[in-house]
């Protein structure tokens, strides 16, 4: 039988107060203890009581004000459930995650004609440098950023038909399902390959991230048949979302 790993003193302490916040003991708002009575309590150096601060400071818990302690800060993460996006008709499904949390979305975005680069021609497997569609959006809730979106779609397949233009013509908004079943390019698979990482300096500013908030990346490869039609890398605020995938299992033979 293996032992547990043993956590690190202010990830013990980190999980206390964590615990406090999730199930409501410590309410919004609410005062955390400061740095010395966390020292006290728990017979740990400043060091120690400050990373268990910096600990829930970096998952969304908390807010801190120099000179002012720490307080809990509302967590309402948006919930996005993979399923919803691919289907017909979808609706607006980041809309109703960020309703779901009474916030207000939007979304703003832009088009241009552009030419793949290495990575986004082998995942639609055409040659670098063919022409491809390329739309970035931004979707914020209570007009804080809280995704990124940076989709292609490749120009041999739609160039010229009414979907050329994501967010033009007849099936302006409409979901990739509704949109490539219009041309009879109807999607039979959608991968997501997903990883987390630290963001890039543009991707902090975009995002309004905190100090050392991690991003979660989407690489996604929708497929009509074995053809590649769209890929997208769609990045989200770790700290900001939690991720649902539900998963139909084949009944017994």
């Amino acid at each position: 039988m293996s032992e547990v790993e043993p956590e690190h003193m202010y990830e013990r302490i980190a999980t206390v107060l964590r615990d406090k916040i999730l199930i409501g003991e410590l309410g919004p708002g609410e005062r955390l203890p400061t740095q010395a009575a966390i020292s006290a309590d728990y017979g740990v150096s400043r060091i120690v009581a400050r990373k268990a601060l910096d600990l829930l400071e970096t998952e969304g818990l908390i807010d801190r004000i120099q000179g002012g302690g720490a307080f809990v800060r509302r967590y309402q993460p948006l919930v996005r459930r993979s399923a919803l996006h691919y289907k017909s008709d979808p609706g607006a499904p980041f809309a109703e995650e960020a309703l779901a949390t009474e916030r207000a979305p939007r979304y703003s975005y832009s088009t241009i004609p552009d030419r793949a680069g290495p990575e986004v021609a082998q995942r639609l497997k055409i040659s670098v440098g063919d022409d491809v569609m390329r739309t970035l959006y931004t979707s914020y809730a209570d007009d804080q950023p809280m995704m990124l979106v940076d989709s292609f779609e490749p120009l041999a397949i739609t160039r010229g038909t009414p979907i050329e233009r994501p967010e033009e013509g007849p099936l302006m908004g409409a979901g990739i399902v509704d949109r490539f079943t219009s041309i009879d390019m109807r999607p039979t698979a959608v991968v997501e390959r997903l990883r987390s990482r630290m963001p890039r300096p543009s991707e902090v500013e975009k995002l309004e991230l905190r100090p050392g908030t991690p991003v979660t990346q989407i690489v996604r490869i929708s497929y009509c048949g074995e053809t590649p039609i769209e890929t997208a890398d769609i990045l989200l605020a770790a700290d900001q979302y939690e991720l649902e995938y539900a998963v139909k299992v084949d009944p017994k033979e």
